[in-house]
């Protein structure tokens, strides 16, 4: 069981690290062109397994999902980061899955006490992580997170419906990286950025492995566990990626260890194993 576990906790592991390397280039670059710069990248590596696996018409939907989560929900995610650090804007951006199914009740879903506890826990969560930041740029930051996951929310809607459309994993995950791509191509563009610059800056640093370890391999990893283990259980491992993102850069020497701002994501963690536990 252990073994089967550890691609969903791989999965963690790289999202929690990935989130805190993207802060060393953020100090020198706008988080715009950093996720530009991470889409490229992923883009370069995932074209050719996506030509020979081949598109269909869900590339639509992946493409839309590229849009929301990544331009939208990746750029919020980063600002956060930028503003506070991961160890508010991790658990903030990950109060998506709650949301999620949150959200899913208006669309038809059952209301069950375990979702109506899940969702009540999210508001001391939050209320914890804001409180563990005490300047207006952390709690910037914090509300920038919570932006991130409404948009997460809704691309990983646009996942599931090309995949009902039988797009594969590495095609969807192609469609969304390039769509992605080429927005925040035009953005920064019409932002005044130097992107020529910035790839020359970064093409051999380590953003290249960091963004398809990130956007290709974790990807994969989490496909993989839930075929192993399931979708339900997959989620509340890698849910446990804001906590090991605080101890990672606590351990790193990135952040100050903050007991407020642990409680705060611990109750935000709790709140998303309570809703993969309603799941059928």
């Amino acid at each position: 069981m252990i073994i089967e576990d550890l691609p969903a906790l791989l999965t963690a592991v790289i999202w929690a690290w990935a989130s805190i390397m993207y802060g060393d280039f953020m100090k020198r670059m706008h988080p715009l062109t950093v996720n530009f710069l991470r889409m490229l990248y992923a883009s370069v590596v995932l074209l050719i397994p996506a030509m020979v696996l081949g598109l269909n018409y869900g590339a639509i939907w992946g493409s839309l999902s590229g849009l929301l989560s990544l331009v939208i929900g990746d750029s919020l995610y980063l600002f956060s980061i930028n503003y506070s650090g991961v160890s508010i804007a991790a658990p903030a951006s990950y109060t998506y899955i709650p949301l999620t199914v949150l959200f899913a009740v208006f669309l038809g879903e059952p209301l069950t006490i375990t979702k109506l506890m899940a969702s009540i826990l999210l508001i001391p969560g939050v209320y914890l992580l804001s409180r563990g930041g005490g300047s207006r740029r952390e709690i910037k930051g914090l509300f920038l997170g919570l932006a991130a996951a409404v948009a997460w929310s809704a691309g990983q809607t646009m996942i599931k419906i090309a995949d009902i459309a039988g797009l594969n994993p590495i095609s969807i995950a192609f469609t969304r990286v390039a769509a992605a791509g080429i927005v925040l191509f035009m953005v920064n563009r019409l932002t005044g950025s130097n992107i020529a610059k910035a790839v020359r800056e970064t093409v051999r640093s380590y953003l290249p492995i960091i963004a398809v370890l990130d956007l290709g391999l974790g990807v994969a990893l989490f496909a993989l566990s839930m075929d192993l283990i399931g979708l339900g259980l997959t989620v509340i491992l890698t849910g446990s990626m804001p906590l090991i993102a605080q101890v990672m850069s606590s351990i790193m020497g990135r952040e100050r260890f903050s007991i407020v701002k642990f409680l705060g994501a611990l109750i935000i963690v709790v709140a998303i194993i309570l809703v993969m536990l309603s799941w059928p």
